[in-house]
């Protein structure tokens, strides 16, 4: 019986090296693991940009861009509506810091509330700390609803994360390192009040602690279980805690006499000029051609502008299918992460402009394999199976005209 244990324990821990060896870096896109129709019907993220994807530890970057947020016509009913809500960043823990944010010039440190159908152009400055390549989206949480993560773009970060730095000045003008500021007294005071804790724990823990003491219990001699010593231990750590709570409190503010509570004002924002003009649509029907991988549309387009123009692409969820026809593929879109770009994946039945003043019934496709790699397709597996999106219209200068889109969408079988 001993040699089979001593075989098993060489097996288990020879398998559990080997493991080590094998195993590989995870690379997850965290926003596939949200419900498709929160990533189609809740925000729109547009002219998604990051100034640099190649950095050294202190480095800095900046995410612009612009998000639309749905109307009420097409927000879900089951998410919450973003009465408080607070631009963020997602990335693989605390690899980057963020040194500010902005929503239309206003200083994201608070929430704030965004108004459905609005549109607002946002600035996020972040601050290499680890070295690595790190996914690193625009983010916003709204309560109640979580968080709605944007498209991301990989960040490779090289250096020592012993070089960085995260420096500022207080109000009071001294410079401090906020990577290490306070860890000192930190550590300190943990010290302090653990070895309490487990002193504390050593006195109860020396003395029989079930079948004794249950005994007692029954023999209705419960009152012989703490003694004298126990109540005078008992005094003098409390008063050492208070002592402590005092000293630390005292020492604190004759070291800190400047100090602010953390604000939890809300800010107000100003909405951005509408992004959303120009164009009238009607959906008539949508369908999504599961052995395709496509998404069907049937809609009515009524040209409210001054100038003619042509469907030139559909956003949705961060995906942009665009129309080869049209001819959209400028700089920023060329820095588009490529996974999310379907650069021929938009088909449109009629490709000459729309007039000012015209309706016209078009027929669109948007097809590509991202429907299933980014796992939107089993929006048709929801219970309340409707989809949104952006629609990109440019005319004859070049102008883009945005307008939403979304309905039910029903699934087909058949067809390739």
């Amino acid at each position: 019986m001993k040699n089979l244990f001593n075989r098993l324990f060489t097996i288990i821990s020879a398998s559990a090296v080997l493991a080590g060896f094998a195993a590989q870096p995870a690379f997850a896109h965290g926003e596939k693991a949200q419900e498709p129709f929160l990533r189609m019907r809740t925000v729109q993220w547009i002219d998604v940009a990051v100034t640099k994807t190649n950095l050294a530890v202190n480095d800095e970057t900046v995410i612009t861009g612009k998000v639309h947020f749905m109307t009420n016509e097409h927000w879900p009913h089951s998410a919450a509506k973003p009465e408080l809500a607070f631009l963020n960043v997602s990335a693989a823990g605390p690899v980057m810091v963020r040194k500010a944010s902005f929503v239309n010039g206003v200083n994201m440190v608070n929430s704030a509330k965004f108004d459905l159908g609005a549109d607002y152009a946002f600035e996020i400055r972040l601050k290499a700390s680890w070295p690595g390549k790190w996914h690193v989206h625009p983010m916003i949480n709204v309560k109640d609803a979580g968080p709605l993560v944007g498209p991301g773009t990989w960040v490779e970060v090289t250096g020592s994360h012993a070089d960085f730095k995260d420096e500022m000045k207080t109000l009071t003008g001294e410079t401090v390192n906020l990577e290490t500021y306070g860890t000192e007294n930190n550590v300190k005071w943990h010290v302090i009040w653990g070895l309490i804790a487990v002193a504390w724990l050593l006195w109860w823990l020396a003395k029989p602690l079930f079948h004794s003491r249950y005994a007692k219990v029954k023999a209705e001699l419960g009152d012989t279980l703490i003694t004298g010593g126990d109540r005078m231990v008992s005094a003098v750590v409390l008063v050492v805690a208070l002592g402590l709570t005092y000293y630390g409190y005292s020492a604190a503010e004759a070291r800190y006499p400047v100090t602010l509570p953390l604000q939890s004002a809300t800010a107000t924002i100003p909405h951005s000029p509408s992004l959303v003009e120009g164009v009238k649509l009607v959906l008539d029907r949508a369908t999504y051609r599961v052995p395709g991988r496509a998404m069907e549309m049937d809609v009515s387009i009524t040209n409210t502008s001054s100038k003619p123009f042509r469907v030139g692409e559909f956003n949705t969820a961060g995906v942009r299918f665009l129309n080869p026809e049209v001819g959209v593929m400028d700089e920023l879109t060329k820095q588009y992460p490529s996974y999310l770009l379907a650069e021929k994946g938009l088909t449109v039945s009629d490709n000459t402009p729309i007039q000012p003043g015209e309706t016209r019934k078009l027929h669109l496709v948007a097809q590509d394999a991202a429907w299933e790699v980014e796992r939107l397709s089993s929006l048709i597996y929801d219970p309340d199976s409707r989809f949104g999106g952006v629609l990109y219209m440019y005319d004859t200068d070049g102008k883009r005209l945005i307008t939403e889109v979304g309905g039910t969408l029903v699934p087909t079988f058949a067809g390739t």
